[in-house]
């Protein structure tokens, strides 16, 4: 078996085993390839959807697709939403940007973890100084006072072979 191929086999374990510990966060959508190689990945927490004057319009289903590419992963993955959100760090079009810093080290649950913290504006992911939108860059600067907008955690006992791994929103 190729080393991609194992890597989207104990991607998509890991993250059922984050799903299934999730108490009903996170949910597993769709899914395409054996083994799979994109998710559409549904977030149960608060964000912002858009803005009514300055005042935040919340929602509290977001959906996410995941497209884990050829190169996958030497090259990071897409990421967008399917549903409307008011973020910094998303482009107007819904593509998620996640910054140039990927690493192969980085899980498919990390990386959904990431993103909904990213929905929730938590402070040590939200980065206001590469904005993707920046009518939202100029009102995160302005109300920080009001994030994070949401604190669910999504938790689970991950096993990798014979390893296992304890991961959560607080270890980002």
């Amino acid at each position: 078996m190729k080393v991609r191929e194992k890597r989207l086999q104990n991607d998509f374990k890991a993250l059922s085993e984050l799903v299934d510990n999730a108490g009903g966060t996170l949910a597993i959508i769709s899914k395409s390839g054996n083994p799979p190689y994109q998710y559409v990945i549904e977030y149960r927490c608060r964000g912002i959807e858009r803005l009514q004057g300055n005042d935040p319009v919340f929602r509290t289903t977001h959906q996410v697709e995941i497209s884990l590419g050829s190169n996958y992963p030497k090259q990071k993955p897409d990421a967008k939403f399917l549903t409307p959100i008011f973020h910094p760090n998303v482009w107007p079009k819904l593509d998620i940007c996640l910054g140039n810093s990927w690493t192969m080290a980085e899980t498919l649950p990390e990386l959904v973890i990431r993103i909904g913290k990213i929905i929730q504006y938590a402070y040590d992911i939200t980065n206001l100084n590469s904005p993707a939108n920046a009518v939202a860059k100029n009102w995160a600067e302005q109300n920080r006072r009001r994030f994070p907008v949401d604190t669910q955690t999504f938790k689970s006992q991950i096993e990798w072979e014979d390893k296992r791994v304890n991961i959560s929103f607080q270890d980002f």
